[in-house]
């Protein structure tokens, strides 16, 4: 049979990116060892590690600077988390109604105000994973500002995320840090991910509320 130039390739193209990406995934394989698809285990996951960022936050930031070995592995995990819940958001938004049509089923999801609840709390992950990213970097440099408080960087990296405002991130860090500027740029792209495609797809699904003047 020869192939139809006519046709788009652009979203097959895109969904197999996708699939393989979320290969690379803690939860992936989380799942996979688990032998469990269930919705307790994706709530479980979520709520588990948003307190992880939390936590990795305030521990990061009182580690000592000497022990640089644990301030990349909780870098890395941060960066694979955020790594995740985009390719995973990703995935909701655009192809897993595709796939599921391929396997000739019936695409639904459990509840529309679960998955804005799941991802508004992986909203606040991952401004606490950036919060963590930061402090890492600057204790692996050798350049921590021992003046800045916990909320301090929290604070910084909320204000990045959701209104792209980086100034105390810069105050904190320096406007000279290379490596800062990186995590503000990425932090940038994420923020504007999150909020104007996921956030505006989902919460225009929210069931209408009848108001007493309609009644």
């Amino acid at each position: 049979m020869s192939k139809d130039y006519n046709d788009s390739f652009i979203v097959t193209f895109w969904e197999r990116i996708f699939y393989y990406l979320s290969k690379i995934s803690i939860f992936y394989w989380v799942r996979k060892i688990a032998k469990n698809k269930g919705y307790f285990l994706v709530d479980a996951w979520v709520l588990g590690n948003i307190l992880l960022s939390f936590l990795a936050v305030v521990s990061t930031y009182y580690i000592n600077s000497r022990f640089k070995a644990i301030f990349w592995i909780i870098l890395i995990y941060g960066v694979l988390r955020v790594f995740e819940i985009i390719v995973y958001q990703v995935n909701v938004l655009f192809f897993d109604r595709i796939r599921t049509k391929k396997n000739k089923r019936e695409y639904k999801i459990k509840s529309v105000t679960r998955t804005i609840i799941l991802l508004l709390h992986n909203f606040v992950e991952i401004m606490l994973w950036y919060s963590v990213m930061m402090i890492c970097l600057l204790k692996i440099g050798g350049n921590f500002p021992d003046d800045s408080s916990v909320w301090d960087f929290i604070r910084a990296n909320i204000l990045n995320v959701t209104i792209f405002n980086a100034d105390e991130i810069e105050q904190i860090a320096g406007s000279k840090n290379s490596t800062i500027a990186n995590l503000i740029f990425f932090e940038n792209i994420t923020g504007l991910f999150m909020t104007l495609l996921c956030l505006a797809r989902f919460i225009n699904l929210l069931p209408p509320v009848e108001s007493e003047e309609e009644m």
